[in-house]
């Protein structure tokens, strides 16, 4: 769904827009190191913080499928369930990749609309 991120783009500005794409790229690879950690030494509590953080800027910036698992992440780290968490750990980074795929192709689109050639040394992803 990309009409968060076009109300976005018009609220804004494209450029605006990409910046905060490009901070939540960086945010989040570095969020899902550190999930990834918490996970392999089991605290619970860190599992929590950082699924929490990552469900709700991945839900901001229109990723619904990625926050979603961030939420069930969430969700069985407070009560503990290791199960839960792994099975959701074990889908996470295809479905991280995936999303920020998505992501680049929205904005790679909204930037050839504008005008913009898009080149390999382009900032883009």
């Amino acid at each position: 769904d990309t009409k968060h991120l076009d109300t976005l783009s018009e609220l804004l500005g494209k450029e605006a827009m990409n910046k905060i794409r490009l901070d939540y790229v960086a945010d989040s690879a570095e969020k899902m190191q550190r999930l990834l950690v918490a996970w392999q030494t089991k605290n619970y509590e860190e599992i929590g913080q950082v699924s929490h953080s990552l469900k709700s800027s991945s839900a901001n910036m229109s990723l619904p499928f990625f926050a979603a698992q961030c939420q069930i992440i969430e969700q069985a780290a407070f009560q503990q369930q290791e199960e839960g968490i792994q099975e959701a750990i074990d889908q996470l980074p295809e479905l991280y990749e995936k999303s920020l795929q998505a992501l680049a192709d929205y904005f790679s689109n909204e930037w050839r609309y504008a005008g913009f050639t898009l080149t390999n040394e382009s900032p883009l992803i």
